[in-house]
């Protein structure tokens, strides 16, 4: 079988779940089967839209170019008709029997089109919300949990917390981009808030609610054209059938880790209960949450927090928020990790937290520490409660609830015997290879429906 997997970028660029699951799913893949991975990587110093090729473990992988300082308008972020060229020269070249979409971001919705004109079944793994929303995370600028955008109700609110991107002119992004080439960090940064700051607001302009409600049509009507999507959780499936998905078309299956990475026979002693947080440095993750809960937590405790300190555009003001309110000598920013490092980091880990304040959908973090015996304390939000038993093999409080969450810390600080009986009740996680055979299974039974059709 030749299989083609499409996300929006690979470990080795960026580290985060869905790259991570795409990036194993393929090695797995490739034992058995030829697999090409068509992804996209941010490189300034290249030509825009240059595709380069590289194989890695029997992978082929094609790499994409977008900077997206060609970019002139919100649609650019969503629809490059480019991406569209370059993606249906890479298609006739490889002539994949299956494709397998993860992610579009960062990439163009068209290229559901291209696949679909060669008559090439296809499958998309639903890993967020960014189909319904270009905000994927669905929170609204004060943190809160927004559900507008499954029933594609926007209003003026949407329209002031995606600002950023409906008011993207022509040459901005260049011009930005030229500039951070050019002028220190911290200077280019200020010019760009600065632009921000001055562009014209849009509260009641229908015509930025035509744009939002246009790209939601759009995505929709190109969703129709998907052979069967799969759903890591029922929470996920629930929010797209109301989005317009038929539950038919969906699948609910869980991702697989690689446990052999994670398998930790004996954890490295230490008188502190040792809890973490591994993950992106967002907002929607939560982190803060975190931080002011354990600053109240007495004795012998410490945590780390694991993940690349970098500004994301649009959050700029996180990252020197969090290190504002990270004032106790026993937090300690761990910085930038390589996954393959990943059973290291458990062994010294008691307790992973997931204090997320948005409606995951199936964090790979909580299966990859439950393959390591870890147990976890995270928000009861999302899918999160469909992989953590309160009580369990877990502790689950309600998210955004700092006195709740330091409470539940604080217990097993005073109660370490608990985590003991925690770690006991833990199941047995899905091997990633056991689930590449599944995924394998629903490849051959779309050919075999394609060839019956036929």
């Amino acid at each position: 079988m030749k299989i083609l997997q499409v996300v929006h970028s690979l470990p080795f660029l960026t580290q985060a779940g869905t790259e991570i699951y795409a990036y194993e799913l393929s090695l797995r893949l490739a034992g058995k089967h030829e697999v090409y991975l068509f992804s996209r990587k941010s490189d300034i110093r290249q030509e825009e839209y240059l595709v380069t090729d590289k194989k890695h473990n029997q992978v082929s992988i094609c790499l994409l170019n977008n900077t997206f300082r060609e970019c002139t308008s919100f649609e650019y972020y969503y629809a490059n008709k480019k991406i569209d060229i370059q993606f249906a020269l890479f298609l006739d070249k490889v002539k994949p029997d299956i494709v397998h979409i993860h992610h579009l971001i960062f990439l163009s919705v068209g290229m559901i089109q291209e696949i679909n004109k060669r008559k090439i079944p296809v499958v998309f793994t639903l890993h967020d919300y960014w189909l319904m929303c270009p905000g994927w995370h669905l929170l609204k600028k004060d943190c809160r949990p927004c559900t507008k955008a499954q029933y594609g109700k926007f209003d003026e609110e949407c329209i002031i917390c995606l600002n950023d991107l409906l008011a993207v002119k022509k040459t901005a992004k260049r011009t930005y981009l030229i500039i951070r080439s050019i002028t220190p960090k911290f200077l280019s940064d200020y010019l760009r808030r600065k632009y921000f700051q001055f562009i014209p607001r849009m509260p009641g302009d229908n015509a930025a609610l035509i744009r939002l409600e246009e790209r939601r049509h759009k995505i929709r009507g190109l969703l129709d054209r998907i052979d069967m999507f799969i759903v890591p959780s029922r929470y996920a499936r629930d929010r797209f059938m109301e989005f317009g998905i038929s539950q038919r078309r969906m699948r609910i299956l869980s991702s697989g880790v690689d446990a052999g990475l994670f398998e930790v026979t004996d954890k490295i002693p230490s008188r502190k209960l040792r809890f973490g947080f591994i993950g992106t440095l967002l907002p929607a993750k939560g982190i803060h949450v975190l931080l002011e809960a354990f600053h109240k937590v007495k004795g012998e405790a410490e945590l780390k927090i694991y993940g690349k300190l970098k500004q994301y555009i649009g959050f700029e003001y996180y990252l020197p928020y969090l290190k504002r309110i990270a004032k106790d000598k026993r937090i300690r920013f761990m910085g930038e990790f390589k996954h393959a490092e990943s059973q290291k980091i458990f062994k010294e880990l008691d307790v992973l937290a997931v204090p997320s304040i948005w409606n995951e959908n199936a964090p790979l973090v909580i299966q990859e520490a439950f393959a390591s015996k870890t147990p976890v304390i995270a928000s009861r939000i999302g899918g999160i409660p469909e992989l953590v038993s309160d009580g369990v093999d877990g502790i689950l409080f309600q998210p955004g609830d700092i006195e709740g969450l330091y409470h539940k810390m604080q217990l097993l600080v005073s109660q370490p015997d608990i985590i003991d009986k925690l770690k006991r009740n833990i199941s047995q996680v899905k091997n990633i290879s056991d689930h590449a055979k599944e995924i394998e299974e629903i490849y051959s039974g779309l050919l075999t429906a394609k060839s019956y059709l036929s």
